[in-house]
């Protein structure tokens, strides 16, 4: 895939945004968080062209950890969603019910 259809692949789990914080600088926001065990984490591509920028967040989000997965808004605005990405698509993760603290 090239870094377009990487980019469009990744707005279905929630919208991207390229933004120059500099000429040379480039990052992509995303508002998914990528779910490590107990803990969301942030985690955002930067290149020095939007290319660069887009190929680094789709590393960063596509090579996890197996008890890694990314939790997103379907197309950014939908139900949550739990996803990995399969080598072909975006395959869903079945999320252990969440569990109140005790009081």
């Amino acid at each position: 895939m090239d870094w377009e259809q990487k980019l469009q692949a990744l707005n279905t789990i929630g919208q991207c945004k390229l933004i120059m914080r500099q000429p040379g600088n480039w990052y992509v926001s995303q508002g998914i968080d990528v779910k490590n065990k107990h803990v969301l984490e942030g985690r955002y591509g930067n290149g020095s062209t939007p290319q660069a920028a887009v190929e680094d967040h789709w590393q960063k989000l596509t090579d996890l950890a197996s008890h890694e997965y990314i939790v997103g808004r379907e197309g950014g605005v939908g139900e949550r969603c739990a996803v990995r990405w399969s080598g072909f698509m975006w395959d869903r993760v079945d999320e252990a019910p969440r569990v109140a603290a005790a009081q």
